[in-house]
Parts: structure tokens; sequence; C-alpha cells
């Protein structure tokens, strides 16, 4: 903290503490902070909580970012909110107003999750690793059923993709449509061989960066798992 901090950063302080401690989901990427649209009503949203990180002079940047349906909502659909994201880079900038966060992401595994949950894409004569970034940070630790009503259970066993403890079942995305999204782990797909092996065709547009693979699919870091709610 520096030396002489003003009302309005002392201010600012307080709320980003309370936040991190009470919402903050710290990954291997950074840290961010998940609000819901629309939710500036009820309780700071994602401008508010980067305003109080602009007076901090933390960088930061505010992304779309989607969270599974609530159990009685009517619709279906994802909830779709705003994160904060502080790149890993960036947080020695908020550790200096909270000494204890360098400590906790001293603690932090290597293979810890990121921001992205990747999967592999089968194309014809090809397969592609894709990044799937619209996912709130939360996603590690979400439960099996709220996984599945986003899409990260396999769509024909219902294996956790979360997980990459069995080689066999990394997730593929084999969709029933053109440019849609269905995974399935690699034993219910065949590791998408069938898709690689017929005619040549454009590859289909991903929600992140997707990229050849050197070699046949490797296994993928654990992701480690921890409580936290946005």
């Amino acid at each position: 903290m520096p030396n002489v901090a003003t009302a309005e950063q002392r201010a600012a302080q307080r709320r980003m503490v309370s936040r991190t401690t009470c919402s903050g989901i710290l990954n291997r990427d950074g840290l961010a902070f998940w609000r819901e649209a629309g939710c500036g009503e009820f309780y700071p949203d994602a401008d508010e909580v980067a305003e109080d990180l602009k007076v901090l002079q933390v960088p930061c940047e505010i992304v779309t970012a989607y969270r599974f349906p609530l159990a009685n909502a009517h619709s279906p659909r994802p909830r779709k909110g705003y994160e904060v994201r502080i790149a890993a880079k960036d947080l020695p900038s908020l550790e200096v107003w909270m000494p204890s966060l360098k400590n906790t992401r001293a603690e932090m595994p290597e293979d810890a999750p990121g921001w992205g949950f990747t999967y592999f894409q089968p194309e014809p004569g090809k397969i592609l690793i894709g990044v799937r970034t619209s996912f709130a940070a939360a996603w590690p630790w979400w439960t099996e059923k709220q996984a599945a009503r986003m899409g990260l259970l396999c769509a024909e066993c219902g294996w956790d993709l979360r997980r990459h403890d069995d080689e066999s079942r990394l997730p593929y995305n084999i969709p029933t449509r053109p440019g849609g999204w269905r995974l399935v782990c690699g034993t219910c797909c065949d590791d998408g061989i069938h898709i690689m092996d017929g005619p040549q065709s454009e590859a289909r547009a991903a929600d992140g960066p997707v990229v050849p693979a050197p070699q046949a699919p490797a296994n993928v870091p654990a992701a480690s798992t921890a409580d936290g709610a946005p």
C-alpha cells in the first residue's frame, strides 16, 4: 500500500478486499469477478468493480461470460454476465493493497485451470485444439448438475469432461449441426476418427483460439478443486 493513500483509495481497497474474499475466483490466468447482466440495481456491477480497480491503479478487462441457469429458472439458457478479469501478470498491482493475495497465489498448483476450457475439434484430415473462453472463471468448480446444464458433460455417457485423469475420455466437439457445440468424450466418439477420415471441408468456427494439434491428443493438466462462488 502506498505510504499516503487517499480516502477514495482506502474505500476502494476495503471493497476489493471484501469482494476478493467473498466472490473472487483465482486461477492460473489471474483473478476474476463475475456479475450477472443487469444486476446494477441490486449490487455493484462489473463497471463498478472495474472503477474501484482503476482507483487502485490495477489493470483489468471486462469480458462477456456465462454461468449455468438457476435451478428454478424458466429458461434453460445460460445466464449472461460480465466478468472483470485481472491477468496474472497484473496481480502484483493488487497485492500492493492485498498482501495476503500473494501468499494465496504462491500456494496455487502449477496445473491449476485458467480462463478457458480446452477441447478437441475433429475436422476432415486434421484435429484442432479449441479453447472455450466464454464460461465464467468458476467453471472448474461447478457441480456436475451445473456443468451438465452448460454442456460440460459427455452428451452420450455423462462423463464429466472437466476431468483429465483418463486420456481416453478427453473432450471432443461433435455437434449435430455445423458450427454447433456438443461435447463427447473420446471413448464415445472414437476420438473423432470418423470425422477426420471424412471428406475435406472448412474448419468450424470456435469460441476461442483454435490451433492445429501437433500430434495425437496428449493429456491435459488436471483442474484443481476449490470452493468459490461469484
